[in-house]
């Protein structure tokens, strides 16, 4: 379906799966730290 082999399939996956693990860490940090500044609720 790709052109992709295998072994460079996998190493995509692994960078997609750090760089989205990183921004969600990120979003979660930030939210933290604007409700500790304002909160909402």
């Amino acid at each position: 379906m790709s052109s992709l082999s295998e072994s460079e399939a996998k190493e995509f996956h692994s960078a997609y799966i750090m760089g989205f693990t990183g921004f969600t860490i990120v979003a979660i940090v930030a939210h933290w730290l604007l409700y500790m500044w304002k909160p909402w609720f």
